[in-house]
């Protein structure tokens, strides 16, 4: 917590469950908890969020699908994960495979194995889910420059429809690639007026320039920040959350995309831009 500029104002995780008991109704947690539900939501708000390629619901419907038409690239993710588990990429396909983004070959059968496990809830909370497929989201060179490998994305706090603070989240090669604060992804915290980086931290180190990269961070400006935080300003409308997180990336054809949104984000943002969110969010 050192990185805070001071103890007032910070916001604890009873604080913040007690806060999300008082302002975010179970129907509209319910709803934000189901990707599928929340996609809908968003597109009905005009808010932008990646298309449906695919749902399937069932094994008969997996069994009924003709995997011919799914294109080269694609995401495949559980409708109810946590934490971002049971994701299966395709980064392209040869000789009628598909490819892992290590290249490791991705047959038809892989890929009806783990619609099994997503179908029997492997990943969810719940004993039965559904698979999502996605156009697979490619980094805006922007972005992808300051990260190693991965997908950088953004997370926003919003107090009904008005953004409070945002943090980039970094992949490493500590991180494996993944934008995981606790796994050694870089914190850096966004100018809410600007979208220009102001600090970073790794871990509990602060950094000014990415260590697998090289590329320096500071006051390098997120891409389409004014559409980022308009996204964002649309979810709470969408979802009946008055206080919650959005999680954006920016693709390199389609700009900013809402990933998720959040009924209970973190608190880590508190470390990474020096400011406690019971101010924040007063």
């Amino acid at each position: 917590m050192r990185w805070l500029h001071s103890w007032d104002g910070i916001l604890g995780m009873n604080a913040r469950n007690a806060r999300i008991s008082r302002t975010n109704s179970p129907t509209a947690i319910r709803l934000v908890n189901n990707k599928y539900a929340t996609k809908q939501a968003l597109l009905a708000a005009g808010a932008p969020t990646a298309p449906t390629l695919r749902l399937v619901r069932s094994r008969q419907e997996s069994n009924r699908t003709d995997w011919n038409e799914l294109p080269d690239t694609w995401a495949c993710k559980p409708n109810q994960s946590l934490g971002g588990n049971g994701i299966l990429l395709s980064f392209g396909r040869r000789d009628g495979i598909w490819e892992s983004p290590s290249g490791k070959p991705i047959t038809e059968q892989t890929v009806k194995n783990h619609l099994r496990r997503i179908l029997d809830g492997d990943f969810s909370p719940r004993e039965r889910d559904w698979a999502l497929f996605e156009p697979l989201i490619t980094a805006h060179p922007d972005l992808a420059a300051l990260s190693h490998q991965g997908l950088p994305d953004i997370r926003v706090i919003c107090l009904g429809d008005e953004p409070r603070l945002a943090m980039l989240r970094l992949p490493t090669r500590f991180s494996g690639g993944r934008a995981n604060l606790h796994q050694k992804a870089i914190g850096a915290a966004v100018d809410l007026a600007s979208g220009r980086i102001v600090r970073a931290l790794m871990g509990d180190r602060p950094v000014s320039a990415h260590p697998d990269t090289g590329h320096q961070l500071l006051d390098a400006r997120v891409p389409h920040w004014e559409t980022v935080l308009d996204a964002a300003s649309r979810c709470a409308k969408a979802t009946g959350l008055r206080y919650l997180g959005a999680d954006i990336v920016v693709d390199a054809a389609r700009g900013p995309l809402i990933l998720e949104v959040n009924a209970r984000p973190g608190l880590q943002i508190q470390n990474v831009t020096g400011h406690g969110l019971h101010s924040a969010i007063a």
